[in-house]
């Protein structure tokens, strides 16, 4: 009995586990690092790894609901959308994290300002920064205040904390930064201006939010008609239900009633989503 847990300890050492062999191959994919990247901008707590795996289970527990729900033909369906579901979390969380960190930013940028006013050189401004802002703009700065304390080139610092960002705006302030600093210019005067520019986009791109909210609204409540309806149906008249689900060409108009819905929402988002303020 000692002598085989011996042997399957050993043996678990030689071999490398499930989870180390995908992360070395999600290390080796560009899919892999696009994924850390964007679950860092996410400031998700999920490993690259953790979230293949999440959308897997998703994807199978999907088809499993989708299979009991209506059968075979249908789990696919459910297969696509569970294998959806994590990325448009995702998505969305991206999306909330970057309108946080634009909100922050023409504050922390006017944070940098004041110390190099008063005579503090760039890193002691950033360092003096980090201690003030909140998240999720704070792990960032003090991120670029380790880069700069390890010897890493002021320029390429600043590059590196407007990737972090994941904003325009960052990239905007990281150009002004390093034009500014090349050019020999004066760079409180300077953050302080491109503070105010980004403070009058800001106000600009609030106005187009609530001018379009409505519309946006309206566009919610179009889209969710159809699929409220298809499960109404589905609970009432199990007849037309079977004939969508079961037959071949209930399939076929279901996939043409999808791709139609799938094309208006595009649609509507495209002509409801404020565009970027210049």
């Amino acid at each position: 009995m000692i002598a085989r847990h011996a042997a399957r300890t050993r043996l678990r050492r030689m071999v490398p586990s499930r989870n180390r062999t995908l992360a070395r191959l999600l290390t080796r994919t560009r899919y892999g690092r696009a994924l850390a990247g964007r679950l860092d901008r996410a400031d998700a707590t999920r490993t690259p790894v953790e979230f293949v795996r999440f959308s897997v289970g998703a994807m199978l527990a999907g088809a499993t609901l989708a299979m009991v729900w209506a059968g075979a033909p249908v789990s696919i369906a459910g297969a696509l959308g569970g294998l959806v579901a994590p990325e448009v979390m995702l998505r969305r969380r991206i999306g909330r994290r970057s309108l946080r960190v634009a909100e922050q930013l023409p504050e922390v940028l006017a944070g940098l300002a004041a110390p190099v006013r008063a005579g503090a050189s760039l890193p002691q401004a950033f360092a003096a920064c980090s201690e003030e802002a909140e998240p999720p703009l704070r792990p960032i700065l003090e991120r670029t205040c380790r880069d700069l304390d390890a010897g890493v080139p002021q320029d390429e610092a600043i590059e590196r904390f407007a990737t972090r960002c994941g904003v325009p705006e960052a990239n905007l302030a990281a150009r002004a930064l390093r034009v500014g600093r090349q050019a020999g210019a004066e760079l409180a005067r300077l953050i302080d201006e491109v503070a105010e520019t980004l403070r009058e986009r800001e106000r600009l791109a609030g106005e187009l939010r609530a001018s379009t909210a409505q519309a946006r609204m309206s566009a919610m409540v179009v889209a969710a008609l159809p699929v409220v309806f298809l499960l109404l149906m589905s609970a009432g008249a199990k007849d037309q239900a079977a004939l969508l689900f079961g037959e071949p060409v209930g399939w076929l108009l279901l996939g043409v009633g999808g791709s139609l819905e799938g094309a208006g929402i595009l649609w509507i988002r495209k002509l409801t989503r404020p565009k970027a303020v210049a």
